[in-house]
């Protein structure tokens, strides 16, 4: 039965679950009665200062809680498909945190689990939900730029705000660096970030699917290490992924994403990340996550369009500026606001997400392709990646 209210349990209280809060808090229809965490004091204290009224620590007595209807899963990512797979079998509807899962087999478990259950299930895929990327791709599908035939992704530093989001967060993220816990083996920072980068290609190609990557490795043994985002452990990583290519379904259309931030020891001026799209008669560019320096006339702009024999025309997204980045593009927190709306708005008209768990394993299979690419130097079709295929352990 359709819910009349989304009442929400948010499990595992980190940077993550902070951004989600904001959506149920700013829908009408929807609240926060329940969150759960492995700290107690934490939980306990997380829920004191947002008038959250019921503390737990057992993930399976939040989910026995019939006044929940819906789970928020904001843990590591090793607990994703598992916690999803029991959310749905509990009736529930989920918003679940990217990567979706480690292998195609736990991701496609999940899934069936919501399927044969009939709830509502958004994987927190961010970059379909801002603002800009969204707009960019109202003005592709209008035909703007003609049919869209290439991708290019551009990711540089994402610089932190003094204060922001992130502060009075635990500062201890090391599952994001295990092989196991982050699902990417050695290239755990590819692991939870690709996701993103394919997703992106795909929903700016409107929906062309990915069919073959091939990744570029490079070595950093002769680089200083540093570290990146004080709320993050990644530090430079003696192999680097700098460039990625990729063919779609249809051969006439391709993308590649370029790296170059201060983890991989090269310098870009453009800040975070920012995707141009190509067309038959015009192209756009677009800022993501902790993007900034997209210039027209010496103005900082969010999206630029650019036709034939046209002038360009410029768009801002002026929503608050971002909790967490030196960016006015709001990733944090409005992208996340807009998932959490979607998903509560899915609920109460029964309406099919528009990133699924589907969606959720299908990046993973991308970005498993692109480990594997790397690993054997060879470019590698999404259908030779196994089920049980891990970019860790004995599944690899």
């Amino acid at each position: 039965m359709t819910p009349s209210i989304v009442n929400a349990g948010i499990v595992g209280l980190g940077l993550a679950a902070r951004a989600h809060l904001k959506g149920y808090q700013t829908h009408p229809h929807a609240q926060v009665g329940a969150v759960c965490d492995l700290d107690r004091e934490r939980a306990m204290q997380f829920a004191a200062e947002h008038g959250i009224p019921r503390v737990y620590t057992s993930y399976e007595e939040l989910l026995a809680d019939p006044d929940i209807n819906t789970v928020d899963i904001a843990t590591p990512t090793h607990l994703h498909a598992e916690m999803t797979r029991q959310a749905a079998l509990a009736g529930k509807h989920i918003h679940c945190e990217k990567p979706f899962c480690r292998n195609l087999n736990e991701g496609m478990q999940a899934v069936a689990a919501v399927r044969q259950q009939g709830v509502k299930l958004v994987v927190g895929e961010t970059y379909v939900f801002i603002s800009s990327h969204q707009k960019a791709r109202e003005l592709i599908a209008a035909g703007e730029i003609g049919r869209p035939l290439q991708v290019r992704q551009r990711h540089g530093a994402w610089l932190e705000r003094q204060r922001g989001l992130a502060d009075g967060v635990p500062v201890d993220r090391s599952w994001r660096v295990d092989p196991v816990k982050s699902g990417g083996g050695e290239y755990y920072w590819i692991f939870d970030h690709a996701v993103h980068f394919f997703a992106t290609a795909e929903y700016l190609m409107l929906d062309q699917p990915v069919a073959e990557v091939y990744a570029v490795n490079a070595s950093n043994r002769a680089l200083p290490a540093k570290s990146g985002a004080a709320h993050d452990p990644y530090t430079t990583a003696e192999v680097d992924l700098p460039i990625i290519t990729w063919k779609y379904a249809d051969p006439a259309c391709q993308g590649v994403w370029m790296r170059a931030e201060r983890l991989n020891g090269k310098y870009d001026y453009m800040r975070g990340f920012c995707t141009t799209v190509c067309g038959e008669k015009g192209m756009l560019e677009v800022l993501g996550e902790g993007g900034h320096n997209l210039l027209w006339n010496g103005q900082q702009q969010h999206l630029i369009l650019h036709r034939e024999g046209r002038e360009p025309q410029c768009w801002r997204f002026d929503e608050g500026g971002d909790d967490v980045w030196e960016s006015d593009i709001a990733y944090y927190s409005q992208g996340h606001i807009h998932q959490v709306h979607h998903l509560i708005d899915c609920i109460l008209s029964d309406q099919e997400p528009r990133y699924t768990g589907e969606n959720g394993v299908h990046s993973v299979q991308c970005t498993l392709a692109a480990i594997r690419s790397a690993r054997e130097g060879r470019p590698v079709r999404l259908e030779e990646i196994d089920p049980a295929y891990t970019a860790y352990g004995s599944g690899r």
